[in-house]
């Protein structure tokens, strides 16, 4: 029988970095995903008001990024209708994609640890995956607002 013991420089990290980036994980997946049902959400509102529901049935399958697009192309008809920052919401799908898809591998012997996708890893902290919470937690509150615009300050009849 082999035995491991002294073939390593030290002890090995233990599993708190883990359960934290899952935890982090958790939180900034819960903030993408409600993000992409709020645009969802305000897209069939729009269509709905300017009397073209029909349309969503040739939208309601498009994935995250094309609805962003959607939603921008239709807010360009709409005067009232507030600016969004459809770049960062754009932005945010990459590291979505690069978290939820992504392998966590830590180095056996810290903290250290990275995202490893199709082709090479990304160094990451939990440091990074708690902005890009905060990053999807400002968005949220952006498309908000949006809502007040809809339900408080509807559009004046031109």
């Amino acid at each position: 029988m082999v035995k491991i013991e002294g073939l390593f420089p030290g002890p090995f990290s233990g599993p708190n970095t883990q359960k934290a980036y899952q935890a982090a994980l958790g939180q900034f997946l819960v903030a993408f995903n409600r993000i992409d049902n709020e645009i969802r959400r305000i897209i069939v509102k729009l269509l709905g008001d300017q009397g073209r529901p029909d349309l969503w049935s040739s939208l309601r399958k498009d994935m995250y990024l094309k609805q962003v697009t959607n939603l921008q192309l239709i807010a360009l008809g709409l005067e009232w209708f507030p600016a969004l920052p459809y770049d960062r919401m754009s932005e945010l799908n990459s590291t979505r994609n690069t978290l939820a898809h992504g392998h966590y591998d830590q180095d056996l012997f810290s903290d250290n640890f990275q995202i490893v996708g199709r082709e090479t890893g990304k160094p990451t902290t939990i440091e990074d995956v708690k902005a890009s919470i905060e990053e999807a937690l400002d968005l949220v509150s952006e498309i908000d607002g949006v809502w007040a615009h809809i339900w408080f300050e509807p559009p004046s009849e031109g």
